[in-house]
């Protein structure tokens, strides 16, 4: 977000006249020998007052957005506009002509965004208005909008979606409360609650800002974002994966320079029945997963060459890889979209990101059922209980960490068809192999 255009889109409140003055005579008039401090405080405290008077956000303004913009809205709500998106507001009222805005709302009182088809009240929440006309009714033209809202509203529909918290739709008298999770619609049809395919059916419906390039540049910026997002992700992942390698290698060399035992034999990530146990007791989620490639992955020559493996090698490999993403991604999939509500944005996000969202988004809504799926992955691991019969639904952290943790064992056990078994699991834990491990922090023991 550029802080300048910012600034000269919100001139700072002027503090009232003669303030300054005033405060620095008081100042002077109350000084007094071996009293600086004091003096230097009450000048220091009305500079601070000074400067946070010229920094709160301005208390009404407007804003067309030519690009996806984030905007502060008073001292309680953050509105994110995307492209086409305009909006105007006076203290904690909004008016939203036109294209699609997410808001966040802290709690404090109420708060209104009003639109040509209706109003959306809130009283603390996350929530996003798109506002459009039906397609093939919007006959008037943008400055008809201007001078004749009234005319505007019977095409005008807006469509709302829940995040978190509760708003309520009304127009005409007629009024629908929605929560989190839950979408409607508001216009000259009235409020009514949509189903999720009535979602995509209803905004499909609607116009778009500017002839419909706006929601397309709105797409083309998301995408761009989200990809920046998996770029960023997968580097990291690179770079957490080789310091967990150089830190599995410290602490097998401290434990040979030491009395403490004789050094792990096994990978760091090579969890048996007793590291499963121990991880169990504070619910902490460990696992090393092969890299997440929809189309298989394939060693280089060189990578080839240090793995000791033969040309012949690389398609069993490749092949090996692909069905580990299709295992993952069957239940992370479904899953993730649930998390954000639109399959289309999950397959933008990605397996590695998602799991983060769907363990986030779940320790929100349910933080206790959330931490007892994760001790109980680590209990079934151990041994501890038994697994979950096939096609029983669970908590969906518990599915997600589920397949995470059991994915390594299924891809070594697939390298094993064309490998055998111990050169599929050297493979398993080789470091010239794509691979990515994950640490998720336990809530801790339960509460006796």
């Amino acid at each position: 977000m550029d802080r300048r255009l910012l600034e000269s889109a919100w001139p700072a409140d002027e503090p009232p006249p003669g303030f300054a003055e005033r405060v620095v005579a008081q100042a002077v008039a109350k000084k007094r020998p071996r009293r600086w401090p004091a003096v230097v405080a009450l000048i220091a405290a009305a500079a601070a007052l000074v400067l946070w008077v010229a920094s709160r956000p301005p208390s009404s303004g407007s804003h067309l957005a030519r690009e996806r913009t984030e905007l502060a809205i008073g001292s309680r709500a953050v509105a994110v506009l995307e492209a086409g998106a305009q909006i105007g507001w006076r203290g904690s009222q909004v008016e939203q002509r036109e294209g699609e805005v997410f808001y966040r709302v802290e709690p404090g009182g109420a708060f209104v965004v009003k639109t040509p088809a209706g109003d959306v009240s809130v009283l603390g929440t996350c929530f996003r208005v798109r506002v459009g006309a039906a397609k093939g009714t919007h006959e008037m033209k943008r400055k008809d909008l201007a001078v004749a809202a009234g005319s505007a509203a019977l095409a005008a529909l807006a469509v709302v979606t829940v995040y978190e918290g509760k708003v309520q739709l009304s127009h005409a008298g007629q009024r629908v409360n929605l929560g989190a999770g839950e979408s409607g619609k508001v216009g000259a049809g009235g409020t009514q609650k949509l189903s999720a395919g009535e979602v995509a059916d209803t905004e499909a419906s609607l116009e778009s800002p500017k002839e419909g390039g706006a929601l397309a540049a709105a797409n083309d910026n998301l995408s761009r974002d989200i990809s920046d997002l998996n770029k960023r992700l997968a580097a990291l992942e690179k770079e957490k994966s080789k310091l967990q390698d150089q830190l599995s290698g410290a602490e097998q060399e401290l434990a040979k320079r030491t009395d403490g035992g004789a050094a792990r034999g096994r990978h760091d990530f090579d969890l048996d029945t007793q590291d499963w146990a121990e991880l169990a007791k504070e619910g902490t989620i460990k696992y090393r997963h092969p890299c997440f490639r929809p189309n298989g992955w394939k060693p280089s020559p060189e990578q080839m060459q240090e793995l000791g493996l033969a040309p012949d090698d690389v398609e069993p490999i490749e092949a090996a890889y692909k069905r580990s993403y299709e295992r993952l991604w069957k239940t992370l999939r479904p899953l993730c979209a649930k998390a954000v509500g639109n399959t289309d944005v999950a397959d933008l996000l990605g397996p590695e990101t998602c799991t983060h969202v769907v363990v986030d988004a779940v320790r929100k809504k349910d933080s206790a059922g959330a931490s007892e799926a994760m001790r109980q992955v680590g209990e079934v691991r151990a041994g501890l209980r038994p697994a979950p019969a096939a096609g029983k639904e669970q908590h969906p952290v518990f599915d997600a960490f589920y397949a995470l943790t059991g994915e390594l064992g299924a891809f070594e056990a697939d390298l094993a068809q064309t490998f055998g078994p111990e050169e599929a699991k050297r493979l398993a834990y080789a470091k010239g192999m794509c691979a990515g491990h994950s640490t998720f922090g336990g809530p801790g023991p339960r509460e006796k």
